[in-house]
Parts: structure tokens; sequence; C-alpha cells
């Protein structure tokens, strides 16, 4: 039997936590090696192990079939979608700009800057993910470092430190009007860089985050009911 390994490249990415457009997998029938420096997503993880019986039988053919195929991941709010490549013939595909390949047109934030200081981040289309479901992402994951709202408006910050929202600001509002105020928005970009200064490590939060999450929710229905 030959020896099994075969490659994936990431071909779309949206909201994914971990991963982004020309990322690599490498499956083997003994591991699985995700891209340097990232985590080891277990959704993914799971979905790339459930296709090893399936390719088991394009070996011989180095997968000539399979290469057809697009392979998706969506466990979380995020989806990434994957196909088999040899390395050797995507490299030129990496000078593709990520953001504008997965539909993002808009111009690179700023704050990406900090995956070159060690952050890493997250960024999207608030028309994609709302930012509810956004606090909610960070909170359930225990993520530290700043969400950037850029909304018609303004823009919103909330930081967080393990999943606690530690401070938030939006236009003249602070803390919990701020995050009610943010709730609201609809439209425009997103960005979280993981980290904050040391200053604010024992900053208490501003309260219990379901709290403030239903609280912001049931004004907005109440706007709504009297809109």
């Amino acid at each position: 039997m030959s020896e099994f390994s075969v490659s994936f490249r990431v071909m779309n990415a949206r909201n994914c936590p971990f991963y982004e457009v020309n990322d690599w997998f490498v499956l083997t029938d003994q591991a699985i090696q995700v891209p340097a420096g990232r985590p080891s997503c277990l959704i993914l993880v799971r979905e790339v192990t459930n296709l090893l019986l399936a390719l088991q039988s394009g070996v011989e053919s180095n997968f000539a079939e399979e290469r057809n195929n697009i392979y998706t991941c969506g466990g979380c709010t995020g989806l990434v979608k994957f196909q088999i490549e040899d390395q050797s013939e995507g490299q030129e595909k990496k000078s593709v700009d990520p953001i504008r390949e997965v539909g993002h047109d808009f111009p690179r934030d700023p704050a990406r800057d900090g995956e070159k200081k060690g952050g890493s981040v997250i960024s999207g289309l608030l028309e994609e993910i709302s930012p509810s479901e956004l606090l909610q992402f960070l909170h359930m994951h225990q993520k530290t470092g700043k969400l950037l709202l850029h909304v018609p408006a303004g823009v919103g910050r909330i930081a967080f430190r393990e999943g606690v929202i530690i401070g938030a600001k939006f236009e003249e509002k602070e803390n919990k009007e701020a995050i009610f105020a943010l709730l609201g928005e609809h439209q425009g970009r997103f960005s979280f860089v993981a980290g904050i200064p040391a200053s604010l490590r024992d900053v208490e939060g501003i309260g219990d985050f379901m709290m403030i999450l239903m609280e912001g929710i049931k004004q907005l229905d109440e706007g709504k009911g009297e809109g």
C-alpha cells in the first residue's frame, strides 16, 4: 500500500477564528499537520479526520478525482472551504489578498498589524455576523483582546479579558450603554485583536455577561415595538 499523505489548501475562509485563505493542512494516516503557529481547531481536525477512509482509494491515482471536491468545515461561527492541492503547485497563489478572495471588499484594517506582533486577528463584516453573535462567541471562547466595530456612526470598542467584558465605548456612551447601542448596528465591519495591556489585566468586569446581553436585546425589541 502506498504511503498516505494528502495536502489541503484553504480556498475560502469567512469569520474563521483560526485559519485564512491559503493556509495548508496535511493529512497522513497517523496525524494532521496544521499551519505553523496556528492552534489545532478540534472541529476542523474532526472534519479532516473523517476524510481519511474516503480518500484511501485515491492514493494510487494521486487523488485525481478527489481534487475536484470542495470540502467544508462550518461547525462554529466561521466557515472554511478547502481542496486537495500539491503545495508546490499552490505557491503562486499565496500572493492573493485573502480579504478580497473571500469577498470582504473593504480596506485592510490597521489592527491586522497585530498579527506581526504576535496578536491573532479576527475580522469580517457585520452583515454576516451580528454584534450579539460576536459578543457571545468571544465570551464563550474566553477570548482576551479588543473588539473594534467600524459602523456608520463611528467606531465602537469593547475590551475582553478571558471572555469577560471589562470596558466598552461608542460615541459618548461607555460600558453597558455603549454595548446596548452597538447591538443595534448591522452594517460595517469588525476586527478583534488578541491581547490587552498589562494595566487592564486586573480591571473588574462591567457586569454579568448574559445579563448585559439580555438587557441590550430587550431594549432593542422595545425600540422596535415603539417604532
